[in-house]
């Protein structure tokens, strides 16, 4: 829950109707309401993930929300953009996006900030506001968003979106994990962009949605929310999975020369790396996919082991056992994945490296 009110906060006559469905909800009722219109929320987005947002806190009720985004309308956005139409082409987002929420919700009080978010005015917009959605399309600004809540004690709520599927969690929450944890600036994903994959429309609804959802249940302080865990939503099967962010931050060896003399526990290499590693030494390449995704296509000489099979006693004591002679390598195409898998096998203590590989 959010810090206690400030100042005092009235409901209106058709705020009492407005929210009728609100109120007579047990764990919101007046008070949850009032703690709802004295909310701020800023959105770093106001694309696929930040249009229902909007929608969806205006209509419940927030008192303050801020959008930042600097980007126009074009074509391609309209199919997952539900703010716009084709009257908005080549407008800022910002400002057709203000004018729409503040017909939607007169009581809510919309500030615009149509500028690129940077290092020299992040802190400044953030802390303005009790809650940040990262509704952003790049990595670069998912790392400012990171550490400017983290200096400014916000909490960070996160959504990513690609192809069939979508990424939830909450950040910086009761001094919870951060984004960092979750995706380490090791992995240099700052340069990569995501404004060239495509996108099932609709999956930008429902993980936006879900985004709003987890800022509402910390206003009210309902339920349990994400902190600790990303929530991946495959739209494909239909499917939800709750996986656990490693608590303890991992270590990277960076430049690593392959000799006896220099082995590490936890290392990253790349593809060059392991081809030298191939002709040179003895090692075992695990796939950490599950079967049918191994099936599918694999990296030669690999063989499967997935996650769900690594976290066992059983597993752990035949790599122990039979493959600490051999130099380890983990693979997958999901950061997260292989992350997790390296966490495991670092906590006992076996040498490994961790494939930075790129389909």
């Amino acid at each position: 829950m959010l810090y206690p009110f400030s100042s005092p906060v009235f409901l209106s006559k058709v705020e009492y109707q407005r929210y009728a469905r609100h109120l007579i909800l047990d764990n919101i009722g007046v008070s949850g309401q009032k703690r709802l219109k004295s909310a701020s929320v800023l959105f770093v987005g106001a694309g696929g993930l930040g249009s229902p947002g909007l929608v969806y806190l205006a209509s419940s009720g927030v008192g303050c929300l801020g959008i930042i985004d600097y980007d126009t309308i074009s074509y391609s956005n309209l199919h997952r953009q539900i703010l716009y139409n084709y009257t908005d082409i080549d407008q800022l987002k910002a400002s057709i996006a203000y004018s729409k929420i503040t017909r939607i919700n007169p009581e809510c009080t919309v500030f615009i900030y149509p500028f690129m978010l940077n290092q020299a005015n992040c802190q400044d917009v953030v802390k303005k506001y009790d809650i940040v959605i990262d509704a952003s399309d790049n990595f670069e600004t998912r790392y400012l968003i990171n550490y400017a809540c983290y200096a400014k004690h916000k909490v960070h709520i996160y959504g990513a979106i690609q192809s069939f599927e979508g990424h939830i969690s909450v950040f910086n929450y009761k001094s919870g994990c951060l984004y960092s944890d979750l995706y380490p600036n090791i992995l240099g994903l700052q340069s990569s962009n995501c404004n060239n994959t495509g996108i099932l429309g609709v999956l930008t609804g429902v993980t936006g949605v879900l985004q709003v959802t987890e800022a509402i249940k910390i206003i009210l302080g309902l339920g349990e929310t994400l902190s600790g865990y990303l929530l991946i939503y495959n739209s494909l099967n239909a499917s939800f999975r709750r996986v656990k962010i490693p608590l303890f931050p991992i270590k990277y060896v960076n430049n690593y020369q392959f000799n006896s003399r220099t082995i590490k526990l936890f290392n990253t290499i790349d593809q060059y790396q392991l081809s030298l590693m191939i002709d040179k030494s003895s090692f075992i390449l695990i796939d950490i996919r599950r079967p049918p995704e191994f099936f599918k296509d694999h990296l030669l000489k690999a063989v499967n082991i997935p996650l769900k099979n690594i976290k066992s006693k059983s597993v752990i004591s035949f790599i122990c056992a039979r493959l600490k002679s051999r130099k380890i390598v983990v693979y997958c195409y999901d950061n997260l994945r292989s992350l997790i898998v390296s966490q495991i096998l670092y906590n006992h203590k076996i040498h490994h490296y961790r494939l930075n590989y790129r389909y």
